[in-house]
C-alpha cells in the first residue's frame, strides 16, 4: 500500500474511532470496517495484510499518545486500555465479516454454478421455448436478487418483442425498456440520473428502481434477444459482477437459441451440441476455481470430475476420470450415496496424510439416481480457523472483564472526588496500582509467554468479577513455549479448561469458588494442571467430555474440550481428568518438548 493511501486509511479509521469513543457505540467503527471488509474482498486483499495494517496503526496511534500524554501516564495507561480492548474488539469483528463475506462469496459462485448448470441441463433436456424463457426470467431474479425482469425476442421486423415478464408494476414498463434497447450497447447498467434516454428515465421512475440493466442476448455476434433486470435498491456492480451478468447471458443466449433451432437438421443438432460443449468446458473452468475439492461419479462409481483442488488434496497429479472410485479414494462411499439416495453432509475423512471434511450428495434426475458428487475441504483449514477464533473470544473475555474492574473502580473514585474525599482517592489509587503491580509481577515473573501471561491476567479479573479466586501456583514456571505449542494453542487449552474451572464453582459456597493453575516446564515435557473445587463430573460423562458436542451445561454446544483435546494431541501431548462429583476436578495437560 501506497503512503499516501496508507494515510487516508488512517486517517478515515481515526475518524470512526473518535467518534465511537464519543458516542460511546461501537456503531461507528463497525460501519468504518464493513465497508473496508466488502473494499479489501473486491480488491483480492488477504485477512492477513488487514491484520498487519491493523498491527502497524496501532503501533503508530500508541506511539503517538506515548509522546504527546508522556506526563501524563495515568491518562496514557487508561486511554491504552481502552484502546487496546477497542482495537481488540475490532479485529474480532474485522475476522468474523471478513470470513462471513468470504462465505458469501463461495456460496454465491456455488449457487451461480448450479444455477448455470440447471440451464445446461435444460439445453438437452426441455426445448420449449416458453419453459426456457419462464425459466431464465425466475432463476434471474433469483440468482441477481432482482425485484422484476423480462425477456424479450427479435421479431420478423426486426424490433423487441416481450416474450415474459415478471415483477413489473406497470404492463407496458418491458415493452417501452425493449424499444429503447435495440440501439443500446450489449451491456447497459442504468439509472435515472445518468441514462440519456428520456424514456428510460421515465420508466425507471415510475417502476420505483434504483438500477435498471438490460443484457443483450447474443449468438454468434447475433442478436436474438434481450433481457432485462431491475432493482428497487442501489447495487454497486464489481467487475467480477458484470462478468457474471454477461456469462448468464451468454448462457440463456445459447439456451434460447436452441430452443429456437429445436426440430431442424442434423447440422443445426450438431451446433446445439457444441455450444453445450462450449458451456460444459465453462462450468468446468469454474469448477477448477472452487477452493473446495469436487469430485463426481457415475451410477457405477466411475469418476467423471475432478477439479484441482481435489487432484492436490488427493496428492495426484493424473486425471482420475474414467477410473473407478475406489481405486482413487479408499472407502469413499460415494457408491453407498448412489444406492442409498442419501446425503451425508459433514464427516471426515482420511486421504492419505489428510483429513478432510466431506459432503457426499447423489445427483437424481427425473427420478432416477445418475451419480454421486463429493466436495471436500482440508480439516486443518477449518480448525486453524477455530482455533483462531475460540483464542480470541478467551482474550476478549478476559479484557471484558479488566474493563469491569477497571470502570468500577472509577466509579469509587469519581464518588469520593465528589465527596472532596481527597485523601481517600489517592490512598485508593496508590492501593489499586500497588494490588495490580503486585499480580503483574507475580504473573510476568513466572511466566515469559507474553499471550500465557495475558490470558492469565484477564482470567483473574473474570474470576474476580464472578466472585471466584482464581491463583496461578507459586512454584509455576513457563520459559519459552515447545515449538509444537504455539501461543494460540497454549490460548486455546488453558483459556477453555479456566472458563470450564469458572462455571464449575460459580454456584458452590464461597469457600469453594477456589481455582488453582500450575503451569511447570522441565526438560521433556509441558505440564499445566488446573483444579477446581466445583460440582464435578459425573464418572458416566468422563469417557464422552472431549468429544465434539457432549456437555453437562444446558445451551452449551460442547466444543470447548474437544479443542483442547484437538491441540493437545496435534503437538504429540495427553490429557487426563480426575474428577469426583461435589469435591471437584483436577486437569493435567502434558506437553512434549521437542
Amino acid at each position: 500500500m501506497k503512503p499516501e493511501e496508507l494515510t487516508t486509511e488512517f486517517a478515515g479509521f481515526t475518524r470512526a474511532i473518535i467518534d465511537t469513543v464519543r458516542c460511546d457505540s461501537f456503531a461507528h467503527l463497525k460501519t468504518h470496517l464493513s465497508w473496508l471488509c466488502k473494499l479489501r474482498l473486491e480488491q483480492g486483499v488477504r485477512l492477513a495484510d488487514i491484520m498487519a495494517v491493523f498491527d502497524l496503526y496501532e503501533k503508530s496511534l500508541k506511539d503517538a499518545m506515548s509522546a504527546y500524554l508522556r506526563d501524563d501516564i495515568v491518562t496514557l495507561n487508561s486511554l491504552r486500555r481502552e484502546i487496546d480492548a477497542l482495537l481488540d474488539r475490532a479485529r474480532v469483528y474485522v475476522t468474523d465479516y471478513f470470513f462471513l463475506l468470504y462465505e458469501e462469496t463461495v456460496f454465491k459462485q456455488l449457487e451461480q454454478l448450479r444455477i448455470i448448470n440447471e440451464i445446461s441441463t435444460r439445453l438437452v433436456s426441455s426445448l420449449e421455448l416458453d419453459r426456457v424463457l419462464t425459466f431464465i426470467v425466475r432463476n434471474a431474479l433469483r440468482l441477481f436478487k432482482a425485484n422484476c425482469g423480462s425477456v424479450s425476442l427479435i421479431g420478423s421486423d426486426g424490433d423487441f418483442v416481450t416474450k415474459v415478464a415478471q415483477g413489473w408494476r406497470g404492463e407496458i414498463s418491458p415493452k417501452l425498456v425493449a424499444q429503447c434497447a435495440l440501439p443500446a450497447p450489449d451491456m447497459v447498467i442504468a439509472s435515472s440520473r445518468d441514462t440519456d434516454s428520456e424514456p428510460l428515465r421515465d420508466v425507471i421512475d415510475r417502476e420505483g428502481l434504483e438500477t435498471l440493466i438490460l443484457l443483450k442476448l447474443q449468438v454468434e455476434k447475433r442478436t436474438i434477444g434481450l433481457l432485462a433486470i431491475g432493482f428497487h435498491a442501489f447495487r454497486k456492480f464489481t467487475p467480477a459482477d458484470k462478468r457474471v451478468l454477461l456469462t448468464f447471458a451468454n448462457h440463456a443466449a445459447i439456451a434460447v437459441h436452441n430452443a429456437q433451432m429445436y426440430g431442424h437438421t442434423d447440422q443445426k443438432l450438431q451446433e446445439r451440441i457444441q455450444e453445450a460443449s462450449i458451456l460444459l468446458e465453462q462450468n468446468r473452468a469454474l469448477l477448477h476455481s472452487m477452493r473446495e475439492g469436487v469430485i463426481a461419479i457415475d451410477a457405477v462409481g466411475f469418476v467423471t470430475l475432478a477439479n484441482r483442488e481435489a487432484l492436490r488434496l488427493l496428492g495426484r497429479t493424473t486425471d482420475p476420470v474414467g477410473r473407478h472410485i475406489n481405486e482413487v479414494i479408499a472407502n469413499s462411499r460415494l457408491p453407498a450415496v448412489v444406492e442409498s439416495r442419501e446425503a451425508e453432509y459433514d464427516q471426515e475423512h482420511i486421504m492419505g496424510d489428510t483429513v478432510v471434511i466431506t459432503n457426499r450428495v447423489p445427483v437424481i434426475v427425473s427420478g432416477k439416481v445418475i451419480g454421486a458428487i463429493a466436495t471436500f475441504r482440508d480439516k486443518q483449514d477449518v480448525r486453524h480457523m477455530a482455533e483462531e477464533l475460540v483464542g480470541v473470544k478467551n482474550l476478549l473475555e478476559s479484557m471484558r472483564a479488566q474493563s469491569h474492574e477497571f470502570i468500577n473502580k472509577l466509579h469509587a473514585i469519581s464518588g469520593l472526588i465528589q465527596m472532596e474525599q481527597y485523601d481517600k482517592v489517592v490512598e485508593l489509587v496508590k492501593q489499586i496500582y500497588e494490588t495490580k503491580q503486585e499480580l503483574i509481577g507475580f504473573i510476568v515473573k513466572r511466566i515469559h509467554d507474553k499471550a500465557t501471561a495475558g490470558l492469565l491476567l484477564g482470567k483473574v479479573s473474570q474470576a474476580s468479577e464472578k466472585g471466584v479466586v482464581l491463583k496461578l501456583s507459586a512454584r509455576s514456571r513457563l520459559g519459552k513455549l515447545p515449538g509444537n505449542f504455539t501461543s494460540a494453542a497454549m490460548v486455546t487449552v488453558l483459556g477453555n479448561l479456566i472458563t470450564n474451572a469458572i462455571e464449575a464453582v460459580i454456584d458452590q459456597s464461597v469457600d469453594r469458588r477456589f481455582i488453582e493453575v500450575r503451569i511447570t516446564q522441565g526438560d521433556k515435557y509441558l505440564n499445566i494442571a488446573v483444579t477446581d473445587r466445583g460440582c464435578g463430573i459425573p464418572r458416566q460423562s468422563l469417557r464422552q467430555i472431549f468429544k465434539r458436542g457432549f456437555s453437562t451445561k444446558n445451551g452449551n454446544r460442547g466444543i470447548g474440550l474437544s479443542l483442547v483435546r484437538q491441540e493437545v494431541e496435534a503437538s504429540g501431548g495427553k490429557i487426563a481428568v480426575h474428577s469426583q462429583e461435589n469435591a471437584g476436578s483436577r486437569f493435567n495437560v502434558k506437553i512434549p518438548v521437542v
